[in-house]
């Protein structure tokens, strides 16, 4: 069965990226109903960053390859 997450992820610069590492959220949900409910959540701790936020499905246990939705 295939595993969804709501992933929220920082997109920093070249230059950011030599000198911090990216915030990044994951959490396991059931739907994307659920993950929206919980962005609109989270979403707040990523105020003033540079951000994508998607929903995340892994389908690694049947063997193919994941899919992304941004929300």
């Amino acid at each position: 069965m295939a595993k969804k997450y709501l992933e929220i992820i920082e997109q920093l610069t070249d230059e950011e990226s030599l000198i911090k590492q990216a915030q990044e959220m994951r959490l396991e949900v059931d739907s994307k109903e659920e993950a929206l409910t919980l962005l609109s959540t989270y979403e707040s701790l990523f105020d003033g960053l540079n951000y994508i936020k998607r929903l995340h499905t892994y389908y690694h246990e049947e063997g193919l390859p994941c899919t992304s939705e941004e929300l």
